[in-house]
């Protein structure tokens, strides 16, 4: 299913619904997609410091909550909800990098 209507041009909840999880999936899609790349740069780390890479780490949290921002969304809830993504992302990476 695609979208194929603005969100003024829906006519009921489950109309806005459905648009909703259409959208939804579009960005778990994403992360998957995003994943895939997070597995392949293992090959060029060689620790959990490394791994962690806590300056980049920062920097991608803070950008993201800028452009959250810049497009009128709330910075600090873009902050969390990239900080969780990418704690769980370390994780899956630290496995990875335990079995090289």
């Amino acid at each position: 299913m695609k979208l194929d209507k603005t969100p003024s041009e829906c006519s009921s909840k489950e109309d806005i619904r459905a648009h909703i999880d259409i959208i939804d999936r579009e960005i778990i899609t994403l992360f998957s997609q995003r994943f895939q790349y997070v597995k392949e740069i293992v090959k060029y780390k060689t620790d959990a410091a490394s791994v962690v890479a806590e300056d980049r780490k920062q920097e991608v949290i803070r950008v993201r909550g800028q452009w959250a921002e810049e497009l009128g969304l709330e910075k600090e809830a873009f902050e969390k909800i990239y900080a969780i993504l990418i704690e769980y992302f370390i994780k899956e990476e630290m496995k990875i990098l335990g079995h090289k």
